[in-house]
């Protein structure tokens, strides 16, 4: 950690909060989708006139509010620690306090045109920030980090399980996501979904089947059997999240994770050192009262990031239920 000034060890704080956050967010969703013990759908079964039986949605649990809440958080947490850097950085390299009527202009671009980006040098340097200018090393590390410079891209599906659910996953770029769910949410909510929902029938080819997550309400029809005919059907729900200006839905806990590792392990060490870190600062920071001063919570910080811890606790969620039965949706009455 000698590379990381005593300075901004807030900063790490700042992003050890922003993991706790997403791996909060993550337990939440989780308890969510197992919710009494028969996940996030209510099911019903009903007989239609010509002789078949219908699997119906008769309910959906609410998302916890508190889901939107952390993410939210996370996300904000993950733009300050920026901006506290770049603020630090420039203060450093002038020697001096940012005066009131520069603070405010103080902040991280992000730009996939470089053009525009040039304008923003020059119009910091024209008000007195020239420690932001082009002729900088400061200036040219942000630089390096825009769009335009750095083809990084986050996707919206892990490649092998795109593969596996044949669909093509988007890609945007790290920086570019954090932007705008930050600059939404300055604004309005961060739109998540409840009703996104795998479906697999028993009595279908895996190969074949529809193996994409797909928006569920109440009252759609699942699947449709003759009276008599048994069939197993799997559900799979999840918490998603909407990407910014994008029609595309993904796991809120992927992409906490992949900014985050951005802006820890790409941003704050090239805005510092000039360079990236793969092993920047620990994610899991213990927060709590622990009588450590800050350098030793840091120093003793866990590298597993929420992502992978949650990973590891859905997989024995996910094999707990298998072992768990089947349930036997109760006949019920469809309105109207």
């Amino acid at each position: 950690m000698a590379w990381l000034p005593r300075e901004l060890e807030p900063v790490a704080l700042r992003l050890a909060r922003a993991d706790d956050a997403a791996f909060q967010m993550g337990e939440l969703a989780l308890n969510w989708s197992r919710a009494e013990g028969r996940g996030a759908l209510t099911l019903g079964q009903v007989v239609q006139k010509t002789g078949e039986l219908e699997l119906v949605v008769t309910g959906i649990r609410p998302i916890p509010p508190l889901v939107s809440m952390l993410f939210s958080e996370a996300i904000h947490h993950l733009r300050a620690a920026i901006e506290n850097t770049l603020f630090h950085l420039v203060e450093t390299a002038r020697g001096a306090a940012i005066p009131e009527n520069q603070a405010y202009l103080v902040g991280l671009p992000v730009s996939d045109d470089r053009e525009k980006f040039e304008k923003w040098q020059s119009k910091m340097t024209g008000r007195g920030l020239i420690e932001l200018g082009s002729a900088t090393t400061l200036g040219n590390r942000i630089a390096g980090l825009q769009p335009f410079a750095d083809p990084v891209a986050v996707p919206s599906l892990d490649p092998e399980l795109a593969t596996l659910m044949n669909v093509q996953p988007e890609y945007a770029h790290p920086m570019v996501l954090l932007q705008k769910y930050s600059n939404i949410d300055k604004h309005r909510a961060i739109r998540m979904a409840a009703t996104r929902t795998l479906i697999q029938r028993g009595d279908e080819s895996f190969r074949l089947s529809d193996r994409s997550m797909r928006p569920i309400a109440v009252g759609d029809v699942l699947a449709t059997v003759p009276l008599g005919v048994q069939i197993e059907v799997d559900t799979t729900s999840a918490v998603h999240v909407q990407r910014p200006d994008k029609s595309t839905w993904v796991s809120p806990g992927r992409e906490l994770y992949e900014i985050h590792r951005h802006v820890s392990d790409v941003i704050i060490p090239t805005l510092v050192k000039g360079l990236a870190l793969t092993r920047s600062i620990p994610p899991n920071i213990n927060l709590g009262d622990t009588g450590q001063e800050v350098e030793d919570r840091i120093r003793s910080g866990n590298w597993e990031p929420a992502h992978k811890r949650m990973s590891s606790i859905s997989l024995a969620a996910h094999d707990e239920g298998l072992e768990s039965g089947r349930l036997v949706p109760p006949i019920v009455k469809r309105d109207g």
